[in-house]
C-alpha cells in the first residue's frame, strides 16, 4: 500500500512519470519552435526566392566579386593617371620653340662710335712760345698751354729745356726741374679748348733761336 501521507492521494513513482511525460512535451515543443524558426530563416525547404540566412534587411554584405572590381580599379588608376602629361613637361614644350627662335636670331651690330668717343677724351695738351722782347744778351717770351683733348685737365707740364737759354724769370708756372714746369694750383685745370697764359725771361747765346712750340704733358 503507498504511503498515507502523499498529497491527493498519488504517489511518488506517478509523480515521476508526469514529470518524464512533461519533459518530452517541452522537448517536442521546443524542437517544433526550433524547426520552425530555422524554416523561416530559409534553412531548410526549397524555395529559390527566399533571401539567404545572412542577408539583413537594411545591410548590403560587400561580395567577393564586388571587393575584386574595387582593387581591378585602384589598380587602373596609377596608371591611367601616368599617361597625363604633367603641367611642367607641357609648359617646357610649349616654350622651347621660343627660345630657340631668340637664339637663331642675329645679334646687333657693335657700336663702334663708343670707342671713338672713348679717343675724343682723352687727355691733350700743346705749347705754343711766343717772342715777345729781345735785348742783346736776353728775351722774354710767352708761353700758351691749350687744352687740345677731349677731356678735362687738372694740371700741365711744359719742356723749357731749350738749348742756348737760362731762364732766370718766369710766371704763372712753377719749376720742377730738368728744365720742366708745370701749371700753378689755379690754372692747372683747363676744360677742352681752354688755355693757360704763362711766360719767361731767360739769357741767351748770339746764336739763340727760339722754337715755334714744345712739348707739353697732361694730367688728368
Amino acid at each position: 500500500m503507498e504511503p498515507d501521507d502523499a498529497p491527493d492521494g498519488i504517489g511518488p513513482d506517478r509523480r515521476g512519470r508526469l514529470h518524464g511525460r512533461l519533459l518530452q512535451v517541452l522537448g517536442a515543443v521546443s524542437a517544433v519552435a526550433v524547426a520552425i524558426a530555422l524554416w523561416q530563416f530559409g534553412v531548410f525547404g526549397g524555395d529559390p526566392d527566399r533571401e539567404p540566412v545572412g542577408a539583413v534587411e537594411g545591410l548590403e554584405t560587400p561580395s567577393i566579386s564586388d571587393a575584386a572590381e574595387d582593387a581591378s580599379a585602384a589598380d587602373a588608376a596609377p596608371s591611367a593617371s601616368a599617361t597625363v602629361e604633367s603641367p611642367s613637361e607641357s609648359t617646357a614644350a610649349a616654350t622651347s620653340p621660343a627660345v630657340s627662335e631668340e637664339a637663331s636670331e642675329p645679334l646687333p651690330p657693335t657700336d663702334t662710335t663708343a670707342g671713338v668717343e672713348e679717343a675724343d677724351a682723352t687727355a691733350g695738351c700743346s705749347a705754343t712760345l711766343t717772342l715777345e722782347n729781345e735785348w742783346e744778351e736776353s728775351v722774354e717770351v710767352t708761353v700758351e698751354v691749350v687744352n687740345s683733348g677731349g677731356a678735362a685737365l687738372e694740371s700741365w707740364e711744359v719742356d723749357l729745356d731749350l738749348k742756348g737759354a737760362e731762364i732766370y724769370h718766369y710766371w704763372n708756372m712753377r719749376e720742377l726741374g730738368g728744365g720742366d714746369f708745370g701749371s700753378e694750383d689755379w690754372n692747372g685745370r683747363l676744360d677742352p679748348g681752354e688755355d693757360a697764359i704763362a711766360g719767361f725771361q731767360a739769357e741767351v747765346d748770339r746764336h739763340f733761336d727760339l722754337p715755334g712750340s714744345v712739348s707739353c704733358t697732361a694730367r688728368v
